[in-house]
């Protein structure tokens, strides 16, 4: 497989919240070892009409949306046009029917996002859960980890000071909302960082929250390829957006350790699944998961533990029950 690392949702000067100009944070992206990068203005698309879609340096930029009034937040891809919401909008319905009008796709942004009290940060959480039409969600967002650790003066200082320190990963609670969705249709996970890059007070103090240099170096979504891109941007942006889709994908924190050699598969003697696809049993089937290094994996069915191996590099399983894997 050939892996490719990306990091989605982030903002630049073009959103009416952000300030650092769009070839600032490409230059971050290439500098942090970026292969592809998803922009996601709030309700714009004018990366993509200013001819800014595109490689750089061997970096793919793909221009997205953040649909976002006051609540119910939506990342959309693969869209023509900005899809419009009033901060009041309540239909969150309406919104993911028009990007699919559009043949576009798109996932549940930061859903329990509960922002940061201490601070005056509000909380943009997804409240409308009857929907239907996503792609998928996001299981694990920057901002939102980092804004679970501002609950006092003196962890608010610890998260000014060591910021990736405070992360505590996918929250319990949005993991068990995704199992949940996964057995009532296909729905598929995204990382998102959500980056703004703001200059933020704390205490007298005027801090970045966060540069881009830092913000590029967490949470990325990693796609799954079985051939590799062929550097022509638009045959690539279609490849890529089309493996999320699926969810042929993993999320990872790639701040310390290169998780490149992550694979998940299940197979039997004549088919084979990948991340975000369906098998059909057929005799003996196998499960595995392998890691570039010793660590801690789970499988886990339809959202219960069934299986743990710790400081192991890798996780074997004969598949004897129907149901929604994951690693």
């Amino acid at each position: 497989m050939f892996d490719y690392a990306g990091c989605i949702h982030f903002h630049s000067a073009y959103s009416y919240d952000a300030r650092v100009p769009l070839p600032e944070i490409l230059k971050a992206a290439t500098q942090t070892g970026l292969q592809f990068a998803v922009l996601t203005d709030h309700f714009r698309l004018d990366a993509r009409l200013n001819n800014e879609e595109g490689y750089h340096d061997g970096m793919l930029l793909i221009v997205g949306e953040e649909i976002s009034p006051r609540y119910n937040h939506y990342v959309a891809l693969g869209i023509e046009k900005p899809v419009v919401a009033w901060k009041a909008e309540a239909n969150a319905q309406r919104l993911i029917d028009e990007v699919n009008a559009q043949g576009g796709f798109g996932f549940i942004s930061h859903p329990d996002h509960a922002g940061a009290p201490l601070i005056g940060g509000r909380a943009y959480p997804w409240i409308q859960w009857s929907v239907r039409g996503y792609a998928g969600m996001g299981i694990w967002d920057l901002m939102s980890d980092w804004n679970a650790a501002l609950s006092s003066p003196w962890s608010t200082l610890s998260a000014c000071l060591r910021p990736a320190h405070v992360l505590k990963g996918p929250s319990p609670k949005t993991l068990a909302r995704w199992d949940e969705l996964t057995q009532k249709d296909h729905c598929v996970a995204i990382g998102e960082i959500d980056n703004h890059a703001h200059t933020r007070s704390f205490f007298g103090f005027k801090r970045t929250i966060f540069p881009f240099e830092f913000a590029f170096r967490t949470i990325r979504t990693h796609v799954l390829l079985e051939k590799p891109l062929l550097h022509d941007a638009k045959l690539d942006e279609r490849t890529l957006l089309a493996a999320l889709r699926q969810g042929q994908s993993y999320v990872s924190l790639d701040l310390w350790n290169d998780p490149r050699g992550f694979s998940f598969t299940v197979y039997d003697e004549k088919n084979k699944a990948l991340p975000g696809g369906t098998l059909m049993r057929n005799g003996q089937t196998l499960l595995e998961a392998k890691l570039p290094g010793p660590g801690k994996i789970h499988l886990i069915r339809d959202g219960r533990l069934v299986k743990e191996e710790v400081r192991r590099t890798a996780l074997q399983w004969d598949v004897d029950l129907p149901g929604v894997y994951r690693i």
